[in-house]
């Protein structure tokens, strides 16, 4: 969830006691090993078997957005809402707050689960929110995955030429966040999130290492570009396994998104999703289910006519 555009996340203590890098070409030799790859249950046919939805606590989009409020649709309800079975939990506010035990209960009945720990929120260090998200996967069978949102800052060009992407964690930190995704024998998907104008060739980096990459268009006059940006973006990962994000409000104008904004970026996530450009879309976000929202209101109608379909 971006809020404002090159804002930094919290560094304090995080990877005090990091190993010394490894040589980037034999870490990404490691990751062909299937002890290197994520273990996200293997996805069935169906379009709706690799639908997510991005969650947000309710209330979340009050305060930057001015929508909403305490009485948004709960994340587990809101899937069900939308009939999707998949969910990335993104707590950009701070909330909820831990321990998870009781708030995880609503996911009892989603497929997938993945939490963030790169995020925005401010009340815990990132080293902290990943030990969160750790301890909660041990007890929670289905959360598969961790998620990095808002991840590069700004447009992701480097302070220097040649030097790393600007983004919230170095290249080192992710190889070595990577090793520490092993929870009770099974390892965890790690996920970044990319925006459409932060494709800078030097994301390669940082991009090569995760399991997955999500992929938004921020500004909903941008997803008139979405065929050409997306084409820019396989330039640089052209076989990353990648889940489009599909907003259901411009957040980048605060305003309503068109429904023919929303046609335009599901017909071309269907189409990607047949040819295996893709693996997934992610609907975003939780809180609109409730809003009565003309993009929310096609787009649920447009998964139950689809969902079913053989991808």
């Amino acid at each position: 969830m971006q809020d404002l555009p090159g804002h930094d996340l919290p560094r304090r203590g995080f990877l005090k006691s990091a190993a010394a890098t490894v040589a980037g070409s034999a870490f990404l030799g490691a990751l062909g090993d299937p002890f290197c790859r994520g273990i996200i249950p293997p996805y069935d046919r169906t379009l709706r078997d690799r639908l997510w939805m991005w969650g947000h606590d309710p209330g979340s989009l009050k305060k930057g957005y001015g929508i909403g409020g305490p009485e948004d649709m709960k994340p587990g309800e809101a899937i069900r809402y939308m009939g999707i079975p998949n969910v990335c939990m993104v707590r950009f506010t701070g909330t909820p707050l831990p321990p998870f035990d009781d708030y995880v209960k609503q996911f009892a009945h989603a497929k997938r689960l993945t939490w963030s720990f790169v995020d925005g929120a401010t009340n815990y260090t990132t080293e902290q929110k990943k030990q969160q998200a750790l301890d909660l996967a041990a007890k929670q069978p289905n959360l598969v995955g961790l998620d990095m949102d808002d991840f590069f800052i700004g447009d992701a060009v480097p302070k220097t030429e040649g030097g790393e992407a600007r983004a919230n964690l170095t290249v080192a930190q992710v190889e070595q966040i990577k090793r520490e995704l092993v929870v009770n024998g099974r390892r965890l998907d790690l996920s970044i999130v990319v925006y459409s104008n932060q494709l800078h060739p030097a994301t390669k980096r940082h991009l090569d290492l995760v399991d997955t990459v999500y992929f938004w268009t921020w500004h909903g006059r941008d997803l008139e570009k979405l065929e050409a940006n997306f084409a820019a973006y396989r330039q640089i990962v052209p076989t990353k396994p990648t889940l489009l994000g599909i907003y259901m409000w411009d957040f980048g104008e605060k305003k309503p998104l068109s429904v023919e904004l929303m046609e335009h970026q599901c017909r071309l996530g269907l189409e990607w999703l047949k040819k295996g450009e893709i693996q997934g879309l992610i609907f975003h976000c939780t809180p609109l289910c409730g809003m009565k929202l003309e993009a929310v209101d096609w787009a649920r109608s447009w998964i139950e006519m689809h969902g079913d379909e053989v991808v």
